[in-house]
């Protein structure tokens, strides 16, 4: 008896108390703070795949140099994913966002006054790194802080974000010229780097760090003191925050926590899901980013009834919905069925855009080929948005904590690794064929090819709470109910 009275007092999980807390104030600060990672992302990227033109015309660089202006910058990344996972696992989720920040900030304006392609490309392989290092913290430290129900929306807010930043830079753009044919591209990447600045500032005064990272490294009262706080937020003041503390994991150097964390998620169970997933974030960045990379170079000469900049901005309006229909999507179907979702309504568009836009670009002004161009650009820019939250929730659902950043940043790599290749994919087939329709074609088979991974995930995520390493069970991250469940 007296056995099973202790057993009834014992606090719970801390996943438990997360979503007692449940979602609110307390969360839409970190995707304010921390998730403008996305929004400088996504600012800065636009950027520079726009202004290479322009930079190309005033240094007379060759077809190779303006795809790697933009490669070398997913180059960057790729090194500040294998960057992020030890140091993230190892020093918390909150400094390498700051790391991200402070470096975006400064290696962008740096780069405005580059005189020479390989200056411009040593600078934006460091501007690069510095996005890579904060991305999978704030992935991992989005979905610890979150109930479970409400994770897919902290992912899509974040999505989001990207995009505000997407449409900072296209009116910088309009601003600059409507027509992308005079762009002072010094001017804009030194705008581009305002929102870094500030967010870096916010940060370091109020940004949390993961309550799940302080508990497993056994600072009890830290993460209650981060608990209590998000209680105030929240408006749960008041509400008992005593969980029961994870056993403390062994100080370890960086090189043996990222030894150690490879070995989890290349684990018997996760390792197909690791590979499978990234593979899922190379498809999405070779979509998203190559397209992101072509649409300022193909919109000046496939015509879609507005400036070129103009129809930027309505492409980034697009995600907004799109990321809409993540949320829905992402709340209330399995995360396995909404990737294969997202991959059919993707292939479907770009295998459209591809179709329309070869004709509209040889002179056809016919309807069909025009609806061709609108609807597959509309739905590339939209359903690829329902992809990056997907894929990326997923990708930070099925790994433990002591090793999710390590197991996001491998993914997220993976997924860089798409982004660096399609700049030069692009040029090589432009180059090539002399048709970019191929290029639409090549990223939707890839689309195709990504469905025969989804369908053979062992690990459906929805609905599960976040759940501590367990050695014994090996490295099942995600609990149903008490026991861990595959599918």
């Amino acid at each position: 008896m007296a056995t099973t009275d202790v057993a009834a007092q014992e606090p719970p999980p801390l996943a438990e108390v997360i979503e007692r807390i449940g979602f609110g104030w307390a969360q839409l600060r970190i995707v304010c703070l921390g998730g403008c990672v996305w929004l400088a992302d996504g600012s800065e990227l636009l950027l520079i795949g726009t202004v290479t033109r322009a930079v190309s015309d005033e240094w007379g660089m060759r077809a190779w140099q303006r795809g790697s202006t933009v490669s070398i910058v997913f180059l960057g990344i790729l090194l500040g994913n294998g960057i992020s996972g030890p140091v993230g696992d190892r020093y918390g989720r909150r400094l390498p966002i700051l790391m991200s920040y402070l470096g975006i900030a400064v290696f962008s304006i740096l780069s405005a006054f580059t005189q020479n392609f390989y200056q411009l490309a040593a600078v934006r392989l460091f501007v690069g790194a510095s996005f890579g290092i904060g991305q999978p913290a704030i992935n991992a430290l989005s979905s610890e802080v979150c109930p479970a129900y409400w994770r897919i929306m902290m992912n899509a807010l974040q999505q989001t974000l990207f995009t505000f930043g997407e449409l900072y830079s296209a009116s910088l753009v309009w601003w600059d010229d409507p027509m992308m044919r005079h762009l002072d591209w010094r001017w804009l990447l030194l705008m581009g780097s305002i929102p870094s600045v500030v967010c870096l500032v916010f940060s370091w005064l109020w940004l949390h760090e993961s309550p799940s990272f302080i508990a497993v490294h056994g600072d009890y009262a830290g993460a209650k003191r981060v608990l209590e706080s998000f209680c105030n937020d929240n408006g749960q003041v008041g509400l008992n925050v005593d969980f029961k503390l994870p056993p403390p994991r062994k100080e370890s150097t960086p090189l043996e926590v990222m030894i150690e964390n490879f070995w989890v998620i290349c684990s018997r169970r996760l390792l197909y899901s690791t590979i499978a997933v990234i593979y899922s974030c190379f498809t999405l960045n070779v979509v998203f980013y190559g397209c992101l990379y072509a649409f300022p170079q193909v919109l000046t000469e496939v015509h879609m009834n507005a400036a070129p900049s103009v129809s930027l901005i309505v492409g980034a309006l697009w995600e907004l919905p799109g990321n809409v229909l993540a949320v829905v999507c992402g709340m209330f179907w399995p995360r396995k069925p909404v990737m294969i979702g997202y991959l059919v309504a993707t292939a479907l568009s770009l295998l459209a855009f591809g179709m329309g836009a070869g004709q509209v670009s040889g002179g056809s002004d016919h309807w069909l080929h025009l609806v061709l161009v609108h609807g597959g650009y509309t739905g590339i820019k939209g359903f690829s948005q329902v992809g990056f939250v997907a894929v990326y929730q997923y990708s930070t659902e099925i790994y433990p904590t002591v090793a999710r950043t390590t197991g996001t940043a491998a993914c997220l790599a993976g997924g860089r690794l798409g982004g660096m290749v399609a700049p030069l994919v692009f040029e090589w087939i432009v180059e090539t064929t002399a048709n970019i329709s191929t290029f639409f074609y090549f990223t939707a088979t890839l689309c195709i090819v990504n469905i025969m991974f989804v369908l053979f995930l062992p690990l459906e995520t929805f609905g599960r709470s976040l759940d501590d390493y367990n050695e014994e069970n090996e490295t099942l991250p995600l609990t149903a109910t008490k026991h861990n469940v595959v599918t």
